[in-house]
């Protein structure tokens, strides 16, 4: 009955024909409170319609990562954290897939999806740095524009992302504030018995703590 509730949302949102779509991808393990606001912001300072989690099965970067627990655990978790904003919708193509997922495909489906809409990626300044060397990154920028999340407090130089001039005006760069919190770090809280209260919605928290995650 928990999922009913997800999937009547998707269905009401893909019947309102979006003209700006944000597509936030991300294993979310777990999801936190700068997932969140990122989110937020990129919805704001782009006037989207909505913006899309696509939580992942498997990330062709995290290949053989013991600590990435179920998809169905992660979608749950991502469920309760978005489940009050009519602006975030979570889309399972990649969970579905049951597979490892590239995002050039990603965007591909979304396209085919909502072929009228403007698309924009949601990436961080870390993960631009190294976007030339996706698979078929030219046919993710063919395809959608790049809004570059800033992940780094030192000063934004936009001139280090090497991108070939003539998609140099499909690259948006945020000014998003930062937020230093990780899953990573959230994990590695939980395993040295350190509180994560506040570092995620009290929904997720309540749930992690319940379930007994990432001990």
């Amino acid at each position: 009955m928990k999922f009913l509730k997800l999937s009547t949302k998707l269905i009401q949102m893909d019947t309102l024909n979006p003209t700006k779509i944000g597509i936030f991808g991300g294993s979310f393990n777990p999801v936190h409170i700068g997932h969140l606001i990122i989110a937020q912001h990129f919805v704001e300072e782009l006037n989207l319609d909505y913006c899309y989690f696509v939580p992942n099965y498997i990330s062709p970067f995290k290949i053989g990562d013991n600590e990435i627990i179920p998809s169905h655990t992660r979608l749950e978790m991502l469920r309760l954290a978005t489940e009050d904003n009519p602006k975030f919708i979570i889309d399972t193509f990649e969970i579905n897939k049951a597979d490892i997922s590239y995002t050039y495909q990603t965007i591909l489906y979304f396209k085919n999806k909502f072929p009228s809409a403007q698309l924009f990626l949601l990436v961080g300044s870390d993960q631009a740095e190294k976007f030339t060397l996706w698979k078929n990154w030219e046919t993710i920028l063919d395809n959608a524009n790049l809004a570059v999340a800033k992940r780094k407090p030192e000063v934004f130089d936009p001139t280090q992302y090497k991108f070939p001039s003539e998609y140099s005006k499909k690259v948006i760069h945020l000014s998003n504030p930062i937020i230093e919190i990780s899953s990573s770090s959230i994990r590695n809280y939980l395993k040295s018995g350190r509180s994560i209260r506040y570092l995620v919605p009290e929904k997720i928290f309540n749930f992690i703590i319940s379930n007994k995650l990432f001990e």
